[in-house]
């Protein structure tokens, strides 16, 4: 097993368009798939608050989140693990980073479709049952490589 270098965890981030969030009440542990966008070295989702994942998320804020990824020839994996507080974003200048990302992460247009998302989040930010942006701070990243034994 070789660690990755922050280049490869950033490249890996940016490249895999999937992960897994997950949360505990202190007591039950939950996972649960989550697309996400990588920027300024942050992961952020955007998610609806309620729901299981946001009982968890207001009795415990601190989170793991996790990315898992094969080479093409499935003999090596690469997997990233941060750790990290989740916390709702508030910013409007942040939510334009993240909304933007998202967009093009997905293959659309940001001139296209920009002006109108972020006008739903502007104004649906006082709206407790609206879909919002959280960021998990990161306390701590972990990158891994490995060569698989199957075959060998």
């Amino acid at each position: 097993m070789k660690e990755l270098t922050s280049k490869e965890i950033t490249d890996l981030m940016n490249k895999v368009g999937d992960g897994v969030l997950a949360l505990s009440d202190g007591k039950n542990p939950y996972c649960i798939p989550f697309g996400f966008v990588f920027v300024e070295n942050h992961v952020y989702l955007s998610m609806f608050p309620s729901g299981r994942k946001w009982e968890y998320y207001q009795k415990n804020p601190n989170v793991c989140f996790c990315v898992f990824c094969w080479n093409d020839a499935h003999t090596e994996w690469y997997s990233v693990v941060i750790d990290g507080e989740m916390e709702q974003v508030y910013d409007l200048a942040t939510i334009e980073l993240v909304v933007k990302a998202n967009i093009e992460k997905v293959g659309l247009d940001a001139s296209t479709y920009l002006e109108k998302r972020l006008a739903y989040y502007k104004k649906s930010l006082d709206n407790p049952k609206a879909l919002k942006i959280f960021k998990i701070k990161t306390k701590e990243v972990r990158g891994r490589k490995m060569t698989t034994m199957i075959g060998s």
